[in-house]
């Protein structure tokens, strides 16, 4: 085991088991060292358990009128109203705010595991800004959910990525499910750039747990990748990761 993954690894393990003696340290985005409550100040549980559960109404409603698996066609109850674009998860972005470093320093102990955590949140970061802007999906947390989702997706059920026109229909669909949360559009600019970026770091510690674990075919590591992915989508998204999955190169929510 190189010592890369054993790194990612040894982060992973704080994360999985922190605990009591992890948990003495507060950050300044209200979780501790560790696992912790990484929800803290910005009081977004509970919206986020109100996401997943319009999410989840919503994809099975748009579900309606597609074909079943014997061929035959489910109808619709009724046709859909046009939503109302609110732009609930759009922010505006402060430069100045390094989460890169407070990322780094909340996850790790030693400088060089801060450094390694702050090396790929940097990484994924930039990635991930870069196909955001392309796609129309900068500074807006449904873009990070929808990363964090494919990535944990992938991390927990080996199963690959989806299409990018299926990547997109979940943003879609997780865009117009945060703007019928009006707690969300009350919510300020720091916070929600502080739940992308964590949504967006969390993500870039499963892939490169991920990778890592596969080029070295290391069963062991993919399996504490696996469960950390567990964790961290009971966390972010609120539920059982049985019920969030890749099915038919479409991601799936129940």
């Amino acid at each position: 085991m190189n010592k890369r993954i054993s790194l990612i690894l040894a982060l992973a393990t704080v994360l999985l088991i922190g605990g009591d003696a992890a948990a003495q340290t507060s950050t300044p985005w209200g979780y501790n060292t560790g696992y912790g409550n990484v929800y803290g100040t910005y009081g977004l549980a509970q919206t986020m358990q109100s996401m997943y559960n319009v999410a989840r109404a919503q994809s099975r409603t748009r579900a309606q009128g597609q074909p079943s698996p014997s061929g035959a066609s489910q109808p619709a109850e009724r046709p859909a109203a046009p939503s109302v674009v609110r732009d609930h998860g759009k922010y505006t972005p402060d430069l100045r705010v390094d989460n890169a470093t407070t990322f780094a320093n909340a996850l790790g102990d030693t400088p060089e595991e801060r450094a390694l955590v702050k090396q790929i949140f940097t990484a994924t970061k930039a990635a991930f800004d870069k196909e955001a802007a392309a796609r129309g999906w900068n500074n807006n947390i449904a873009a990070g959910l929808t990363f964090f989702t494919v990535a944990a997706i992938n991390s927990y059920h080996d199963a690959g990525e989806p299409s990018d026109e299926a990547a997109a229909a979940f943003f879609k669909l997780i865009n117009a499910t945060l703007d019928e949360i009006p707690e969300l559009g009350r919510a300020s600019n720091k916070d929600k750039q502080g739940f992308n970026d964590m949504a967006v770091g969390f993500a870039g510690l499963l892939v490169a747990g991920y990778v890592e674990a596969k080029q070295n075919n290391d069963a062991a590591s993919l399996a504490l990748n696996k469960k950390l992915a567990e964790m961290m989508i009971q966390m972010i998204l609120k539920t059982d990761p049985q019920n969030v999955r890749l099915e038919n190169g479409s991601i799936v929510i129940r």
